[in-house]
């Protein structure tokens, strides 16, 4: 303002410089001076208002920088901040006491990143053995695309790296520990190995699907020959033959009603290649706490049955043709528990008794059928081990048919055991022998006549002699009476006659006895079984062939056992079999030996009995000195119709009907060679209890 004034002042006229204008001057001067210093007072008061100003936004701004380095510092988390212009703002104190990273210090705050490599690269390559030359290049390349991710450090942990672009353009980096949570990681992956290594070597599909029905996890065999792929996100209804979608419907309800049980179910499913297969599944619904929100809503196995469905068709067409063959077999079947209660009995049982399988089934055997065999046999079979042997018997069991006419059966018991190798059940196979055993009769009857009609020329030699002499008797004593005339005394004719009939009582005794055990012989062949002494049998039968034996120049030599307990059985049969095995000797023998040098060696037939007490076997041999069996013939001895005689001298028949004789009283018979020539025919049969006698 007075430069102004002054300037005002130089344009004036000389005039008013002198004048009284002078002091105006002055003044306005001084008011001008007064004003300028007020305004730069002004000014000056402004300019300290701002810098107080300023110095309380700097003091605010360090307190803020504090409270924030105080916040990251308190992270537990390693962490540099970075600003717009890629220059280090500030790390925080997890950063600066990691013990194993790259270290930074105050000094490297306000660097660029790029600028401040350099200065960590010493660092970097004492961390990273044989780290590359262009390592700065990818390092400023992650940092500024801002990438992340996990880095392996020194002392082995894993350190996960995480950035973040801030609003003002800066870059938060983030250094997180991951080791325990690699480590689950790892654990988790090798325990899903697993997990997987064992669902793949299932027979079966591992499945679960979600509330909607769609399959989500599939794992294990194959379902129906679609990939897991192709099956996930898929429902079940998709696969599951329509006819058997009912099933599905009612194993959920069921699997609703009962949350966390296992239900089972057998559907068809449509395969890939368009085939049904049948399928069996073993499904739950677990409870809503572990259902994962509905994603398990179903969880279990499928496994593929085709091939037990076709086995099991083919087993129950087994067991249709088995029923058949059974129904149709002619015989009749039984079968019963380890209670000996019938649980299956076939038609031909049904159709010999007024009985109905409901009223049959389930009763005991004994109840309903009966039985002539002792119980503890049968206990022995059911406690019998596995390892142990046990062999099946027969019987002979008679009884009326529905039309009350009497039949024969022969019986067949088997043993049935069970995969452990007890026995669980019993098999009864009783065949109608009736008629067969009518036409047996007649051939054994056949088979005694002829040995009768061998035996009548003995027979008659036997009882001519005791006839003759009591003739011979009644002759004498008529001429001895004739002699003593009308003079003898009464006491004289007595003691004559009593002597003369004593004599012919012994020879009728004789004959009786002869005649006694030809009827025996020759008696009914279809008689009741009962117990017999086996040693008076063997006597019967060669007191009946000795004549014929003498005729033949053979002697016989009895070595019988007085002590061998009772056989259950016919004595006649038994003696038939005796006779026939004689005679079959003494025809070797003659066969072998010509008549005329008979003389020259007297030939011998033994016949022997005795006890095997350890197996309660009653045994009788029939042995001869003559030429023996063949090896080749000796295999087919007891056929039917097969003989070693000439043509017209035998019938084939004895030695066969001797074999079914013993067969059917329970015991077996054998032929073999003697070490010292000749033939030894063996017979064997059971013993009858010991509280059987052969007088019973």
């Amino acid at each position: 303002m007075v430069t102004i004034a002054l300037a005002a002042a130089d344009r004036a006229s000389p005039s008013l410089l002198s004048s009284a204008a002078w002091p105006a001057f002055l003044v306005i001067g001084l008011v001008s001076a007064c004003v300028l210093l007020w305004h730069v007072g002004r000014v000056v008061a402004m300019q300290r208002h701002t810098m107080e100003a300023a110095r309380d936004a700097l003091e605010h701004v360090e307190a803020e920088k504090r409270r924030l380095g105080e916040i990251l510092d308190a992270i537990p988390l390693s962490m540099t901040l970075y600003d717009a212009d890629e220059r280090l703002v500030m790390f925080n104190a997890a950063y600066r006491n990691e013990p194993t990273y790259i270290k930074l210090d105050e000094s490297l705050v306000g660097l660029k990143i790029e600028d401040m490599l350099p200065y960590l690269e010493p660092q970097f390559k004492a961390a990273y053995p044989g780290l590359e030359a262009d390592w700065k290049i990818e390092y400023l390349r992650i940092f500024r695309a801002r990438e992340g991710g996990d880095r392996s450090w020194a002392d082995g942990r894993t350190m996960r790296l995480r950035q973040a672009s801030t609003r003002s353009g800066g870059s938060v980096r983030l250094w997180i520990d991951v080791t325990d949570l690699k480590r689950n990681e790892a654990a988790a992956h090798a325990a899903q190995k697993r997990f997987d290594t064992l669902v793949s070597s299932l027979p079966d599909t591992v499945f679960s699907s979600d509330r909607v029905g769609r399959f989500n996890y599939l794992g294990g065999a194959s379902l129906l020959g679609f990939a897991p792929d192709e099956i996930v996100g898929r429902t079940a209804r998709e696969v599951i033959l329509p006819e058997d979608q009912h099933r599905v419907d009612e194993c959920i309800t069921r699997m609703r009603r009962n949350r966390g049980e296992s239900v089972s179910l057998t559907f068809r499913g449509v395969g890939k290649d368009g085939a049904v297969r049948h399928l069996e599944a073993r499904v739950t619904a677990p409870k809503a706490e572990d259902n994962l929100d509905g994603e398990l809503a179903i969880t279990g196995t499928i496994r593929d049955i085709q091939a037990q469905h076709e086995m099991a068709e083919r087993l129950r067409y087994e067991l249709r043709r088995l029923d058949s063959v059974v129904q149709s077999t002619g015989a009749r079947i039984v079968m019963v528990d380890r209670n000996m209660r019938i649980v299956m009995v076939n038609r031909e049982v049904l159709d010999t008794t007024p009985r109905t399988v409901a009223t049959i089934v389930g009763r005991p055997l004994r109840d309903a059928i009966r039985v002539p065999v002792d119980q503890s046999v049968f206990d022995a079979w059911f406690a019998a081990g596995p390892d142990e042997l046990v062999k099946g018997i027969e019987y002979e069991n008679g009884g009326p048919d529905a039309r009350g006419r009497r039949r024969t059966y022969h019986v067949t018991a088997n043993p049935v055991r069970d995969e452990q190798g007890q026995v669980q059940h019993i098999v009864f196979l009783a065949v109608d022998e009736t008629e067969r055993r009518a036409v047996e009769l007649q051939l054994f009857a056949a088979s005694r006549l002829a040995t009768l009609g061998e035996m009548a020329s003995g027979v008659a030699h036997e009882i001519n002699q005791p006839l003759t002499i009591i003739r011979f008797g009644i002759e004498n004593l008529t001429e001895q009476l004739q002699e003593m005339g009308a003079q003898a005394t009464l006491a004289e004719v007595s003691e004559l006659i009593g002597e003369k009939l004593s004599r012919m009582v012994v020879q009728t005794d004789r004959a009786a006895t002869i005649i006694k055990d030809l009827k025996g012989f020759a008696g009914r062949s279809d008689e009741a079984a009962k117990p017999f002494d086996v040693s008076t049998a063997v006597a019967a039968a060669a007191q009946l062939l000795r004549e014929q034996l003498r005729l033949s120049d053979v002697g016989v030599v009895l070595d019988l056992d007085p002590g061998c307990p009772a056989v259950i059985g016919s004595s006649a049969r038994l003696q038939q079999v005796i006779m026939n095995l004689i005679l079959n000797a003494r025809d070797a023998i003659m066969q072998e030996v010509p008549a005329a040098s008979l003389e020259a060696r007297h030939h011998v037939i033994r016949l022997r009995t005795w006890v095997e007490v350890s197996a309660r076997k009653v045994m009788v041999s029939v042995e001869d000195d003559g030429p023996g069996i063949p090896d080749d013939i000796l295999p087919r001895i007891f056929e039917p119709f097969f003989t070693t005689k000439p043509t017209g001298k035998g019938t084939g028949l004895g030695l066969s009907v001797s074999y079914q004789i013993i067969r059917q009283m329970g015991g077996a018979i054998t032929a073999e060679n003697r070490t010292g020539g000749g033939a030894r025919f063996i017979v064997t049969l059971d013993a009858a209890p010991a509280s059987v006698s052969a007088h019973d």
